[in-house]
């Protein structure tokens, strides 16, 4: 089966119909060159989002803030919505655009990330990638993990040498969860380790970690699209665990963990 790379990303952004989506993932679970070539597209789109973060954060010069401060946008009626471009056809004239809005934002008391603390733009950003992974990997069943649990000594290994922080595998059986496997992910432009779990029903529930300077303070929920996370942070890690919306256990479960680490 062919799939064009435009139809590929938008499957990657969720933009596709309950038909096609299925079409696509049931190609993925026997097709190794379209699995290249989506794990190509999703690296692409956690180093555009890191490189875009990382000019939000740069302080807005003087006389661009001067501009934004008397800037009035003109009003234009009758022009039809332009559709959503993809993420590598963003033009130079969109990003200044974007970087106005926001200066905007700032100047009128909004949160931006320009004023936000780093550590906060770092961890949505993680968050936001490790979201895009779990969409697509929790789908698969022949591919759902890159090693399999029966390799779980090799699995600690290797990702604590990958990511440069200890990875141990908790035991989660108590909680109905039992071990699959694990996976190395890139995300904020960083490896990441993922162990990944099953329930009795096939759900799948991920346990995701990365290494850092600045471990976030306490536990924090979220959702992001179809998924429920619950972050934290440890020693030089910090943690998310991520689930299907409304899973009721994924708070426990995260809290019993953090109460480990």
């Amino acid at each position: 089966m062919t799939i064009a790379s435009e139809k590929l990303s938008a499957f990657l952004d969720g933009e596709l119909g309950p038909e096609e989506m299925s079409e696509i993932e049931r190609a993925l679970e026997n097709d190794a060159a379209l699995q290249a070539e989506l794990e190509k597209l999703m690296q692409a789109d956690v180093v555009f989002k890191q490189h875009f973060d990382d000019m939000l954060g740069d302080p807005v010069p003087l006389d661009l803030a001067k501009v934004v401060e008397g800037f009035e946008a003109p009003v234009i009626a009758n022009i039809p919505a332009a559709p959503k471009p993809r993420f590598w056809m963003v033009s130079a004239s969109a990003v200044v655009a974007l970087v106005v809005g926001l200066s905007g934002g700032f100047f009128l008391g909004q949160e931006s990330a320009g004023n936000a603390p780093q550590t906060q733009i770092a961890a949505r950003g993680w968050l936001d990638d490790i979201a895009s992974y779990h969409r697509v990997y929790a789908a698969q069943d022949r591919h759902l993990v890159e090693v399999p649990a029966s390799e779980a000594t090799h699995i600690e290994t290797w990702l604590t040498s990958s990511v440069g922080t200890q990875v141990a595998i908790p035991d989660l059986s108590d909680m109905g969860l039992t071990f699959a496997g694990g996976r190395l992910l890139v995300a904020a432009d960083k490896p990441v380790a993922q162990l990944i779990y099953t329930d009795a029903n096939g759900a799948v529930v991920a346990l995701c970690s990365i290494k850092t300077d600045a471990p976030v303070e306490g536990l924090n929920a979220r959702t992001v699209g179809a998924f429920d996370m619950v972050s934290w942070g440890a020693g030089t890690a910090n943690f998310v665990l991520i689930g299907d919306q409304g899973r009721a256990d994924l708070p426990q479960i995260a809290q019993s963990l953090a109460t480990e680490a």
